[in-house]
């Protein structure tokens, strides 16, 4: 069964981590950079793990085996123990009370998958073979990651802010789409090196254009 992909924001939700070896390690990793609110429970942890707490204070350390008041409190849970009654009952749980839930290569106990991320400021891809095959997904991932421009940032940025402009100068969404992808298809020709303001201004042009031709 393929999964929907469904991007969430996760600012200052709570995310529940069960675990603290190194597979824990490695999702905290990839939940960081999303602003949500991290707790870790675990009766041990791993020296990574330490020093990831330690550098990274606003994340909540319990140090006991997690408990049922712990789950109901989050948004979603990440359970990655190396055990499998504890996982099973973590994702019971979630169930239960209707949390989404990641089970670490557990895909039946899971409510949602951790897909293969390339995350460049406000750009994301996540890619998945809905647990079948997660070496594919790191492989393709690398794949992508070369093959795209190397500032997507600056033209995300550029792209967004002058989407922003068009709302207020054009009402009708079809004619802004058109201009959007016109816009990119000069963006790329270029490598994508043209400025924010030669950008605008061929943007200008183009309301123009089509403003004569309206």
């Amino acid at each position: 069964m393929a999964y929907f992909p469904l991007f969430v924001d996760l600012k200052d939700k709570n995310v529940l981590i069960v675990g603290g070896g190194r597979v824990a390690c490695r999702k905290v990793l990839k939940i960081i950079p999303f602003e949500s609110k991290i707790t870790v429970v675990a009766p041990d942890i791993c020296d990574e793990m330490s020093e990831i707490l330690s550098s990274n204070k606003f994340i909540i350390y319990k140090k006991k085996r997690v408990e049922c008041e712990d789950i109901k409190e989050a948004f979603i849970v990440i359970s990655a123990t190396n055990d499998s009654s504890v996982n099973c009952e973590v994702a019971n749980i979630c169930k239960r009370y209707g949390i989404l839930v990641n089970s670490v290569d557990d895909i039946e106990n899971c409510s949602f998958i951790f897909p293969a991320l390339i995350k460049k400021s406000d750009f994301v891809v996540g890619l998945s073979t809905s647990g079948k095959a997660p070496d594919v997904t790191a492989h393709l991932r690398s794949l992508i990651e070369k093959a795209l421009p190397s500032d997507v940032e600056t033209i995300t940025n550029n792209i967004g802010l002058l989407r922003q402009k068009l709302k207020l100068i054009v009402g009708e969404q079809k004619i802004r789409a058109k201009i959007i992808h016109s816009l990119l298809q000069y963006y790329e020709d270029s490598d994508f090196k043209l400025s924010y303001g030669e950008l605008e201004s061929l943007m200008n042009n183009l309301v123009e254009d089509i403003s004569v031709k309206g």
